[in-house]
């Protein structure tokens, strides 16, 4: 199905929110899925809210995300491509115009002169006798005469709803079906001459040949007016699929005042462009069995519009982290290398006396740890400097006890008489003395490695002693000797 075309359109007022890139990546899926195009829109007619800032932005964000565009305008630094443009609305205002003009001659739709204090006082007497405020009307039988008389008065342009029904076979909400008479005679043109949304995107879609349009759900009610345009312009109609919005934890609508809403900000904790895609997909579609991870061209082969979902579902944090984690553990070594190296150089650490090959091992080590990359900081600070203090819980866990400096000097000493300093001699050592006074492995690692490293948690022991080097090891180890010497002699 090669004539797929598919489109997303957004306001360049802004970043690019989560719940605009979930839409894109439908978009973009179903697309590539099909052998389609999928085409980028900007609806940048709000001159006010609208800036080349924010288009910037959000091409940063759609570029993150790995979301390239077969059509579009000009955006970062993509040139404009596709033989249906220009593909930003600011450069199409004379295209609706026509359109507009076109609905004029055809009786489709009317001048109306009506002045804000005129529409005001009409709202106002609808709301005191209790009734849905609708424009009542006023000029839609103005004849050719009143109309000249008017002169240069200013006037919006609405489009002329017909008495009937209007249907939409959603390809997610089923049927839906409303009485036109729920609907006033909408404007399409305001009185500076620029197209209102529900014309513009409809010019666009019909224009620029969309086959289907995929968008959230509070489009809805939108696609009733945006249908009757449809028809009255004698453009091929298009699939809808009205997909739900995304709710943040607490159900509620994702703001934008949120942490996470613009995109941007999962790249800056340290989740990759390809866990915020596999993620957003699960808010509103699924596989048809449990499966959650996902490449980018595992989804593209299974996506289906017929799976995706009514109901709204809620962001979860706890899942997210742990998709994270997975995606991160797919990566090759050498690929997570390039990936946290610069957020240890923003972190303040100095790489450069370390050899590639002990940076790759140093990553290794911490890549079945680590949820997101910005973990790879307190996995790894200790590699660059001597731990500044102790954790505090730990030690009164691991070294507030009897035995506890006797121990320490007996594993310093384990240490200081290993012939090979390696991950498998240190274990092996490690290993035959717990089998010697029977005691479990933990009761050496974690005092161990709480002088190593001042934490709880963290790469493998055995793994990161190696990486350290016998003398650092040991010297820390005499360092974690002397502060509980000096914490009390009653634990030695």
């Amino acid at each position: 199905m090669n004539n797929v075309r598919v489109r997303i359109a957004p306001s360049p007022s802004g970043f690019l929110h989560i719940g605009t890139a979930k839409m894109a990546v439908f978009n973009w899926l179903y697309a590539r899925q099909q052998g389609g195009a999928f085409i980028l829109r900007l609806e940048d007619t709000d001159v006010e809210r609208s800036s080349d800032e924010f288009a910037q932005a959000m091409c940063e964000g759609f570029h993150w995300l790995g979301i390239d565009w077969d059509e579009g305008p000009a955006f970062g630094d993509v040139p404009e491509k596709g033989d249906y443009g220009p593909y930003r609305q600011s450069e199409r205002i004379a295209i609706y115009q026509g359109e507009v003009q076109r609905l004029l001659d055809e009786g489709k739709a009317y001048k109306c002169f009506c002045t804000k204090e005129e529409l005001d006082a009409e709202r106002e007497r609808a709301r005191a006798e209790k009734r849905p405020p609708r424009y009542s009307g006023a000029c839609r039988n103005l004849t050719r005469e009143e109309i000249e008389a008017k002169g240069d008065a200013p006037y919006v342009v609405r489009f002329k709803v017909e008495e009937g029904h209007t249907e939409i076979d959603d390809l997610v909400q089923g049927k839906v079906r409303s009485d036109n008479k729920e609907f006033d005679d909408f404007v399409i043109q305001k009185p500076n001459g620029y197209p209102t949304f529900h014309l513009a995107v409809v010019v666009d879609d019909g224009l620029m040949k969309i086959t289907h349009v995929l968008r959230g759900d509070d489009h809805l009610t939108n696609a009733t007016r945006h249908v009757m345009l449809f028809k009255a312009l004698d453009y091929p109609l298009p699939y809808f699929a009205h997909l739900p919005m995304v709710l943040d934890e607490n159900g509620k609508k994702y703001s934008k005042r949120l942490h996470g809403a613009n995109v941007l900000d999962w790249r800056a904790d340290g989740y990759l462009p390809e866990t915020i895609f596999n993620y957003v997909v699960l808010l509103g579609w699924t596989p048809g069995d449990d499966r959650e991870l996902f490449t980018r061209e595992e989804l593209i082969e299974c996506f289906s519009i017929e799976r995706l979902g009514q109901s709204a579902a809620r962001f979860d944090m706890k899942k997210l982290q742990w998709l994270n984690g997975q995606h991160i553990r797919r990566l090759s070594v050498e690929d997570l290398q390039q990936r946290v190296m610069p957020i240890l150089q923003a972190a303040g650490f100095d790489l450069s006396g370390c050899s590639p090959e002990w940076l790759r091992q140093m990553t290794a080590i911490c890549q079945e740890k680590i949820r997101t990359l910005n973990e790879i900081v307190p996995y790894t600070d200790f590699f660059f400097s001597e731990p500044a203090e102790y954790e505090e819980k730990a030690v009164r866990k691991h070294w507030e006890k009897d035995g506890a400096l006797a121990r320490l000097k007996q594993l310093r000493d384990l240490m200081a008489s290993l012939d090979e300093w390696s991950t498998e001699r240190l274990k092996s050592a490690y290993e035959a003395l717990v089998e010697e006074t029977g005691e479990n492995l933990g009761a050496c690692v974690h005092p161990t490695r709480l002088a190593l490293t001042g934490k709880s948690v963290g790469p493998g022991l055995f793994e990161l002693a190696e990486l350290l080097g016998r003398e650092t090891c040991l010297a820390r180890m005499d360092r974690a000797i002397a502060y509980v010497n000096q914490m009390g002699g009653q634990r030695a």
